[in-house]
């Protein structure tokens, strides 16, 4: 067992040998007509240029931090350099992620609309494959990363000490959060911004056609959608299961010193989660190929099958490497005043805490497929849109909020049954099992985004209806489940908060702080409160980058001479059934392309890193002020505070706007009221599209950046913990 990490990171390389598999067989599919090829090359280009500005100050903020820990680290016990090490590699290893799996994404987009003119089937194939790859390179990446850190500890760093080390790692998950931070509220702000400032274009300049080379914020939403589902979701993930496992590391290292975990493997309980991650590579893989394999009615019924089996496989392959890796029985002995407590443990209840993870991936799943896609609510909504706009706004809203009870019921009692069997380390490998099979998520995750562009790129290019159709069903098929994983990522990023929450108890060593102190009270508010604001702010981002988006267009269409001119083409055929003739139509082509897309992305990044300032603060600056300020017990009452309210707002948030977009595309495919069938053209059309567009910062910005706040704030409180002890 003294060679499990080389296996472990063996394991992480053959995961990424299948993403750059995968990869290559997409590349060689062909990428169609000459259009074809340059819209993609705009989208791709747009999307790196996003990475490429963000990254450009996220470097920046990653120094300022990095010489912050380094400043920590020398000045507090069991911490050294080995802190600011893992931080950078943290943050290096989402980023590299995060610009990897944009790349391939982007290239896929005229190689799945060019395979939809063959088969609906062959362009699945190509889209899926690349979300395949690009899921298991985000958990790849995370796995050798930490087992090559804690190798390194191994190696070079034993005199250390294991709570040292385990210290250091912390900042692995700074390091990915900070990622997180960037992509998921940068992004997500940018991405919103983009589909609202594409539709300020095209209702000020009500001539210009939908799905047009000439609007340069076409090109900006498609980058948009690659950002925030690609390496937005992404980075939340990646630093989900990471933050997990370096809780369940943490939270292991009592268990350490027990004679028979030192009889049996010393390491063992701390590398477990480790191990139970690498496992999940591996069943992911095995779920992926089940997709494109398994003859089934539909490719919805494949993936879902898929998610079960793999959910299997990782429950049962748990089984036997944590009977493996554990003894049977260990006993505890913890030292309470005068008097020694013993406590006994069981491998078998460190399974059961892993099942209970997996069990509760699964649960979430379906209920957040009844609440927001297939179930009653959707048709509530729907019924209420007919009554005016008030109704459908109310009935999301009430569908929302009432759809918090089954995941915060599922989690809490997740969080329970685990710390039944073996404390806050059983919480935190709850949350490593519900977060083992990310890769799968993730595949379906990226897949959408893929499609999505696939389909707009289609309509660009001027592709045949029959083409258009299947691009259009492929789209549908990521929709309906990418609004089941923001369900999904919230309540594992409130899994994962607690996680960590228990990490932070046990590092404070606070068994008990008094809820009648009204300062306590008072950081319980604050704490409440917190959410509140922060999801205010970023949501009011959203309207000013829209309106910077909208100026910048203005402007290209007045100072770029082959916009004005397509434009003025535009506005003479507005309403008008003539269409333009051969010397038009030859302006109209010559301005496609020619709108400055690069240099709308680079304003619309920096606007929205400018709208990052205060959730920076909020997320980092707070939790720091009061834990220096306040001691352990008062940041303790903050993050009691912050994490569960954090968790139902974005809860509430994400299946509020999933439900609204559901009830919208249901009246899209036409919907049927007194006898009379109503469709895209109709007023009941036009409600629940507002409806959709209230629910759409809510479920693509402010929930997922609410993920992203619990975790971050709850890391901080860790790193600094041993500060103000």
């Amino acid at each position: 067992m003294e060679n499990l990490i080389y296996y472990l990171i063996g394991i992480a390389v053959l995961g990424l040998a299948y993403a750059l598999w995968k990869t290559r067989k997409v590349f060689l599919q062909e990428e169609g007509t000459q259009k074809m090829k340059d819209t993609s090359s705009y989208i791709s280009s747009a999307s790196l240029t996003f990475i490429k500005t963000e990254y450009k100050v996220l470097s920046v903020f990653v120094v300022l931090l990095g010489v912050l820990l380094f400043l920590q680290s020398r000045s507090v016990e069991d911490s050294n350099i080995f802190l600011v090490v893992s931080f950078i590699v943290g943050a290096t290893f989402s980023a590299l992620a995060g610009y990897l799996s944009i790349y391939a994404s982007s290239k896929t987009h005229s190689r799945t609309a060019n395979d939809a003119e063959t088969s609906i089937s062959k362009a699945f194939t190509t889209a899926f494959s690349s979300g395949s790859a690009v899921g298991i390179a985000y958990i790849t990446l995370a796995v050798i990363g930490l087992a090559g850190l804690f190798l390194s500890y191994q190696l070079f760093g034993i005199e250390w000490g294991l709570t040292t080390a385990l210290n250091g790692l912390t900042g692995f998950a700074l390091g990915a959060s900070t990622v997180a931070l960037f992509d998921r509220i940068i992004g997500g702000v940018y991405a919103q911004a983009a589909d609202e400032g594409k539709a300020l274009v095209l209702k000020s300049e009500e001539a210009i056609p939908e799905n047009t080379l000439v609007n340069p914020a076409e090109i900006a939403n498609n980058a948009g959608i690659n950002v925030n589902n690609v390496s937005g979701a992404g980075s939340d993930l990646f630093e989900s299961f990471v933050a997990a496992i370096i809780a369940a590391m943490l939270l292991a290292v009592p268990f350490v010193n027990a004679d028979a975990i030192q009889n049996h493997f010393s390491f063992g309980p701390v590398l477990l989660p480790l191990t139970i991650m690498a496992i999940g590579i591996l069943s992911s893989i095995t779920g992926n190929f089940l997709v494109r394999t398994v003859e089934t009615e539909s490719f919805w019924t494949s993936y879902r099958f898929s998610t079960y089996i793999s959910a299997a496989i990782l429950a049962t392959a748990s089984f036997f490497i944590i009977k493996y890796m554990l003894p049977a029985e260990w006993e505890v002995s913890k030292s309470i005043g005068n008097s020694l407590m013993i406590t006994k443990y069981q491998s078998l209840g460190i399974f059961w805490a892993t099942f209970i993870g997996i069990g509760s991936g699964v649960l979430l799943g379906l209920f957040t497929d009844y609440f927001t896609i297939s179930g009653k609510p959707v048709n509530s909504v729907i019924e209420k849109s007919f009554k005016g706009y008030s109704s459908n706004i109310l009935s999301g809203l009430s569908t929302g909020t009432l759809s918090t009870f089954a995941p915060v019921l599922i989690i809490a009692i997740a969080i329970a049954g685990s710390y039944y069997f073996v404390g806050f380390y059983g919480v935190a490998i709850a949350a490593v099992g519900l977060l083992a099979n990310t890769g799968i998520i993730l595949a379906i995750n990226s897949y959408s985004p893929i499609t999505k562009n696939a389909d707009s790129l289609a309509k660009m290019s001027a592709l045949s209806a029959e083409t258009i159709q299947t691009t259009s069903e492929l789209k549908e098929i990521g929709n309906r489940k990418v609004l089941i994983v923001k369900g999904f990522t919230v309540s594992a990023a409130a899994l994962t908060a607690f996680a960590l929450f228990g990490a932070f108890i046990q590092k404070t060593g606070i068994s008990l702080f008094q809820i009648s102190d009204p300062l306590i009270i008072g950081a319980i508010l604050t704490g409440a409160m917190i959410p509140f604001v922060f999801s205010a702010v970023v949501i009011n981002a959203v309207g000013e980058v829209a309106n910077k988006i909208l100026n910048e267009v203005n402007r290209q269409f007045n100072e770029i001479p082959q916009l004005k001119a397509a434009l003025d083409i535009y506005k003479k055929y507005y309403g008008d059934p003539n269409v333009p003739n051969e010397e038009e139509q030859a302006v109209l082509e010559d301005a496609e392309g020619k709108a400055e897309y690069n240099d709308l992305v680079i304003l619309s990044t920096y606007n929205s890193v400018r709208e990052l300032i205060i959730p920076l603060a909020i997320a980092i600056a707070i939790p720091a002020i009061v834990g220096y300020f306040g001691g352990a017990e008062l940041l303790a009452g903050l993050l009691t505070g912050l994490i569960p309210v954090g968790f139902i707002l974005a809860i509430s948030q994400a299946n509020s706007g999933a439900v609204w977009h559901s009830a919208k595309k249901e009246i899209a495919k036409g919907v049927v009221w007194n006898g009379e069938t109503y469709g895209t053209h109709s007023e009941v059309y036009e409600i629940a599209t507002e409806g959709d567009n209230v629910g759409k910062p809510l479920r693509n910005v402010s929930a997922p950046a609410l993920n992203i706040l619990i975790k971050l704030s709850t890391i901080i409180a860790l790193i600094i913990a041993s500060g103000i002890i």
